[in-house]
């Protein structure tokens, strides 16, 4: 089972000093994001670790910075994992402007995989914004499996796909209760992680 991690008080917390920076829905990344550097830019610097378990396996988390300034320390943390978990964007323009040349998709997918993470778990996120639009996720899809394929990963046996809406949960621990998400028979992201052999 999953353990709670998080005091709900100090969510609340969260919640509320992120609404007062006009910020209201990064008070889930004040989780890992700890420094008031990190908070006011609403980017990760450090590599954060945290731990949770599902109902087989422990997990650590290394939330690793995603933005171009922090690839040192993106690597770094990096290199201590097993399996890796790419969070993208699927609102219109923003997958665009991360997969596209300078952004950062392409980067963190070949570190990655030049680092040795064999198992590479997407997480397409914020499909929430794009009601669930499955279009749209297939085509995410079919322009990251070439690129994975390029970069050399096994995309059939190494590579797992999950639409979700993050700020709220669907599709993490539990399937989406969305009626948009209802085309979506795939495991959970949780499901996924508990049945890697690693």
């Amino acid at each position: 089972m999953l353990s709670n991690q998080v005091d709900l008080n100090e969510l609340k917390r969260y919640e509320l000093e992120a609404k007062e920076k006009n910020r209201e829905s990064w008070y889930l990344a004040y989780i890992m994001d700890q420094g008031e550097e990190e908070r006011a830019k609403g980017k990760t610097v450090e590599v954060g670790k945290a731990h949770f378990e599902t109902k087989t396996k422990r997990f650590t988390i290394i939330d690793a910075p995603g933005h171009k300034n922090y690839v040192p320390n993106m690597i770094a943390g990096t290199s201590q994992a097993d399996v890796g978990a790419l969070v993208i964007s699927a609102k219109m323009g923003e997958f665009e402007s991360g997969f596209e040349k300078g952004g950062q998709t392409r980067e963190h997918a070949l570190l990655a995989k030049s680092i040795g993470i064999r198992h590479l778990i997407v997480l397409i996120n914020k499909m929430d914004d794009i009601q669930w639009d499955r279009e749209r996720y297939l085509n995410i899809i079919s322009t990251l499996k070439s690129f994975l394929l390029e970069v050399g990963y096994d995309v059939e046996r190494h590579v797992s796909w999950v639409p979700i809406a993050g700020l709220h949960g669907d599709n993490m621990l539990h399937p989406s209760k969305d009626k948009n998400a209802e085309w979506y028979k795939g495991d959970t992201f949780f499901t996924i992680l508990d049945e890697l052999s690693i």
